[in-house]
């Protein structure tokens, strides 16, 4: 009891001085001590003692230095984290850290590397019995013990990579910095002097080798322009600072998609620049392109008349302008096309055998999560593999897709035409015997789905995780992320991702995980109590329940009237909202109105009432939370006036009621969007990136010249669903804002 209150005391008193060093030494002899008589006088003797020591220790100032061997000064990888490492300390101590000072009072010692070490193969390249592409082993141990009059913070690793992730894994994951998005990031504030230390070890031990994400820009999301085009202001210092996010976060990997109108003179000099600098920062930089698909305006190897082989040279000797680590290749014409599969593996391994006889770069390519069997086109000439074009084949890697918030072996995700995704699973684990693979979930879909609604869909970050643990538990090596923008909460599932790519542990016990742990960490929350009941609503109804299937919008598939192009690629109802207003019998109608109307209602009050318990939210963070959260349950709220309107309607028609009084329901719904309207307005004040390139009509390279959150700003899915429901006017064309043409690829 009396050795607990000492302790406490010392806790307290250390808190208020900047000469913790010394005082832990002086009193270090006491943590041993067990019960004896003496102990409440030494209580009062030590508070005098340490009253006194701290006045005079305060005095002098704290000191932090950086101490690293001139071979980690001299490579870029680490040069470059050790200097932002320092202005980092700088703003949280407000001090000065210096590099090797050895007098200073906090000591940061980074270990030698050692060349022949470091470009061993790493532990899943040697288990690999087909060609691999290596990354360095970067795991690395901090021990934090005490040195005379120093604290010392002494890192082990074996490669440039394994420092530059150790130094930015103590600041995030022990002293609290937060590295949560691109443009911003949480600074803690040593305010009483440097945080107490006692003597122990601090591992990062990473799961994958291959990690980071994939920005997927044939949308127009936040990076789009900039990797596009040199001339639009920043982009190059906008692509680097994304390099940087990923640095920090302990990721290895960036992809983008590549578009066919980037200007061919000006940007190989910009692909270069942005590609050397991920080197010079140890990150494997890659695009994504395509054989010969047409949709979305992505980049081609071949395209139009003459010989495809000469096409596809000329194309790859322009892009090799830069050192690109990877490839991946769009095999398909367009997603739901199959083509001549025989002619198309043929033009592969040429693709495959011009990359190892030319540059470094290795080819990938993904699985689509639709099934050969839903596919369109020529499905019967199979490519027949001799050993010469097998052995080749195996160069090549591949990524295992799935899409929305439904993880790869859960039972139930019926997206693009299937009743799950254990089909990726499946190959997932089939093609690790034969080739490099890597998973390939997403962390927001955009189209009709999520952000462009917007909803904030928080069982995305329970799906990741539980991918994630599957992936440790089977060792698959890579795990690359879809990633479809960043606001209304979505670089939270993103930056979550990046943190369960690495298992922390302190002195050697693993660190718990939780789908919404770093939300606690970023908010002024007391608990993570409020965000798991939101999290937990959503999984309950949207998923568990299937409600998802009324929260999508239609898409310009799901309303058209050719059979053969209505693939279901998102969730959406068993009846068309067209069929329900017009054709359905007393059977559904009840039917819908006793199991769907109520489970809107009842996910929407829910989720409203937990969003009273977030308000007011004292920080930014928070705030943007509780604003996604709201938005999806007033969803939710809106849909529940609107298909209220539409059964309404129908049962009236059905019983000969010449009088409707569903136009109540849908100013219901209207006054529904006028609030998440006033949600909406007040994000957008604190968007990160500027609303005319993320959420404006605009000329750009994508085919919809449009910023990705340009349908949010004004709420226009809603407001179509209204319009559809009032008029009783059910077309893929009605208020269509999509170029149809442009997007598929039949127009320019």
């Amino acid at each position: 009891m009396y050795l607990s209150a000492i302790r406490q005391i010392i806790n307290e008193a250390l808190s208020f001085g900047e000469g913790w060093v010394r005082i832990v030494l002086a009193v270090k002899p006491l943590w041993g001590l067990g019960a004896v008589p003496y102990l409440p006088l030494m209580k009062q003797t030590l508070l005098i003692f340490l009253t006194i020591f701290i006045i005079k220790a305060s005095a002098q100032p704290i000191t932090v230095s950086i101490i690293a061997p001139k071979s980690l000064m001299d490579t870029s990888i680490t040069a470059l984290t050790i200097a932002d490492a320092q202005g980092l300390l700088s703003q949280a101590c407000n001090c000065k850290v210096t590099v090797n000072d050895a007098n200073a009072s906090i000591l940061f010692k980074l270990p030698e590397i050692n060349k022949a070490e470091a470009s061993k193969l790493n532990h899943f390249a040697q288990a690999a019995t087909f060609p691999y592409r290596n990354y360095p082993e970067h795991n690395y141990t901090w021990k934090i013990k005490d040195e005379g009059v120093h604290t010392v913070y002494q890192l082990t690793a074996t490669s440039w990579q394994g420092v530059s992730f150790g130094i930015y894994g103590i600041l995030q994951e022990h002293f609290g910095f937060k590295f949560y998005h691109p443009k911003q990031t949480i600074i803690p504030h040593f305010a009483n002097g440097w945080p107490v230390e006692m003597e122990k070890t601090f591992t990062g031990t990473p799961l994958f080798d291959k990690k980071g994400f994939h920005l997927h820009t044939e949308h127009p999301i936040e990076l789009t322009e900039q990797l596009m085009d040199p001339t639009v202001p920043h982009a190059l210092d906008d692509i680097k600072e994304y390099m940087n996010w990923l640095v920090r976060n302990g990721q290895t990997y960036f992809e983008f998609c590549l578009l066919n109108d980037v200007d061919r003179k000006l940007w190989p000099a910009h692909a270069k620049a942005f590609v050397d600098y991920g080197h010079s920062r140890g990150i494997q930089v890659a695009a994504d392109l395509s054989l010969h698909m047409i949709q979305q305006k992505t980049f081609q190897l071949y395209g139009g008349p003459g010989d495809k082989r000469k096409q596809i040279e000329k194309n790859l000797d322009w892009l090799l302008q830069a050192d690109w680590d990877f490839f991946n290749m769009e095999f398909s014409t367009a997603e739901f096309i199959a083509g001549n599969k025989k002619k198309k593996e043929e033009l592969r391994q040429h693709v495959i055998e011009y990359l190892l006889a030319h540059s470094n770069t290795k080819l990938m390519g993904r699985q689509h999560v639709v099934r050969h069997e839903n596919e369109l086109g020529d499905k019967k000439k199979d490519f027949h593999w001799d050993s010469t074009s097998l052995a080749l084949d195996k160069q090549r890697g591949v990524l295992s897709h799935t899409v929305m918030f439904y993880d790869m072996t859960e039972p139930n995700a019926p997206v693009y035409e299937n009743k799950n995704q254990r089909h990726q699973f499946k190959f997932l684990l089939d093609q690790m015997k034969e080739r490099e693979t890597w998973y390939y979930p997403e962390s927001a879909y955009w189209i009709t789905f999520d952000i462009s609604q917007p909803l904030t869909l928080l069982p995305y970050l329970s799906a990741r995780l539980s991918d994630i643990d599957t992936c440790a538990k089977y060792k698959v090596p890579g795990h690359l992320t879809f990633s479809s923008g960043w606001e209304w909460g979505y670089w939270l599932v993103d930056w979550s991702i990046a943190r369960w790519s690495w298992q922390y542990s302190y002195n050697g016990v693993n660190q718990k995980r939780e789908p919404t742990m770093y939300a606690r960490e970023t908010t002024t929350w007391a608990n993570e109590a409020k965000v798991n009941a939101a999290m937990d609503l959503q999984q309950k109804y949207l998923k568990d329940s299937t409600l998802m299937q009324y929260m999508t919008a239609m898409t310009i598939t799901d309303e058209t009237s050719i059979k053969a192009l209505a693939n279901e690629y998102e969730p959406r109802p068993h009846w068309s909202y067209k069929y329900l207003q017009r054709k359905a019998n007393d059977s559904i109608i009840t039917a819908v109105r006793t199991t769907i109307l109520p489970m809107l209602k009842g996910f929407s009050d829910k989720s409203l009432e937990v969003v009273k318990t977030m308000r007011p939210a004292k920080d930014s963070i928070a705030e943007e939370l509780a604003d996604g959260i709201e938005i999806t349950a007033l969803r939710a709220k809106h849909r529940y006036y609107t298909l209220q309107h539409i059964l309404d309607y129908r049962d009236r028609k059905l019983h000969h009621l010449k009088k409707i009084k569903g136009e109540t329901l849908l100013q219901q719904a209207a006054a529904t969007r006028a609030l998440a309207m006033a949600i909406v307005n007040r994000r957008q004040q604190h968007y990160r990136y500027p609303l005319s390139l993320i959420a404006a009509k605009r000329y750009d390279h994508t085919a919809y010249h449009f910023g990705y959150l340009w349908l949010a700003s004004n709420l226009h899915l809603w407001h179509r669903e209204e319009e559809e429901a009032r008029r009783n006017k059910y077309s893929p064309w009605f208020m269509n804002v999509w170029n149809v043409g442009r997007i598929v690829g039949f127009i320019k």
